[in-house]
């Protein structure tokens, strides 16, 4: 759990204006991907945790998707529509229509 947490510290990189970065306090786990031929989508879905004491308004993750050859080609953001508690967890459920090999999270946010 310790080495999980310290990953996603180190993705945690940017900020924007009206947002809060999230370096610690917080875990995203059971990630996957799955395609739906018929619909031409991946939907990535995984658990996002509240750790902290503090509520969290508006969370959301941002994953990265990448080429076979390793190249970033899109990126996904997915927001909650409710605030989340502290001890609480969010289902993440990202849709997008790009083909990619591989994805991870590279951004946790508040607003």
């Amino acid at each position: 759990m310790k080495s999980r947490l310290a990953a996603l510290l180190l993705m945690l990189a940017t900020t924007t204006a009206a947002a809060q970065s999230l370096p610690y306090g917080v875990s995203v786990a059971n990630l996957q991907a799955v395609r739906d031929i018929t619909l031409g989508q991946t939907t990535i879905t995984g658990t996002l945790t509240n750790h902290g004491n503090i509520e969290l308004p508006a969370p959301s993750v941002t994953f990265a998707l990448y080429d076979a050859q390793g190249r970033e080609i899109s990126r996904v953001t997915q927001r909650a529509d409710a605030p989340l508690p502290p001890g609480g967890t969010w289902d993440v459920r990202a849709i997008t229509p790009h083909t990619f090999t591989r994805f991870s999270a590279v951004d946790v946010r508040a607003q």
